[in-house]
């Protein structure tokens, strides 16, 4: 009987509990928010406002605005990340270019120094025809056309090119009718 009586007296108080309690606070509740949802108000949405400016509240409650502001602060982050990428791919295209551009420029100035020693080489090989041509133009004809025949081909038409074409006549009449035929063959040539 004891045991019944303790039982009884549990059973009162979870009784007395929920009927004071709990029905009145889940009534309370409901009331509300029939009210405000009639009044226009999202009680959601309220609960979420209020409950996220209450400092220990704020940590459970999710906030859309915020989900939003992390979502987009993820795809900024991508974003830079993706640029960065890009960013490291164009500086090692640029730096390959930059080798390019000085692999060209030191061939560039090879060529000219190249196209400065040819310069000097012609310069030099057409003040040793000037030369030439003086002594020829100063020897008998018949010595100048012995030499003139045994000379490199193109040296011996830049001779007899510079020479007055009084000499060259004289010295082409000295020589070999055939080689002369040749000579003022390839004179006629070089005019055209």
């Amino acid at each position: 009987m004891a045991k019944e009586q303790r039982y009884e007296e549990k059973n009162n108080k979870w009784q007395w509990f929920l009927y004071v309690i709990v029905i009145p606070i889940v009534f309370a509740i409901t009331l509300v928010m029939v009210v405000t949802t009639i009044a226009g108000i999202n009680p959601f949405q309220a609960m979420q406002e209020y409950g996220s400016k209450v400092p220990v509240v704020s940590s459970f409650i999710n906030d859309p605005e915020e989900e939003r502001l992390q979502e987009q602060i993820a795809d900024y982050e991508s974003t830079v990340q993706d640029q960065q990428a890009t960013i490291h791919d164009l500086e090692s295209q640029l730096s390959t270019r930059d080798q390019e551009v000085d692999e060209l420029t030191e061939e560039v100035n090879t060529l000219q120094q190249q196209l400065e020693s040819q310069e000097h080489s012609r310069i030099s090989q057409e003040e040793a025809v000037e030369r030439l041509t003086r002594s020829f133009s100063e020897m008998v004809a018949s010595h100048a056309a012995d030499i003139i025949v045994e000379m490199e081909v193109e040296i011996a038409l830049d001779v007899l090119e510079k020479l007055n074409d009084d000499e060259r006549g004289e010295i082409l009449s000295e020589m070999d009718s055939d080689i002369a035929a040749s000579f003022t063959n390839s004179l006629v040539q070089r005019s055209n």
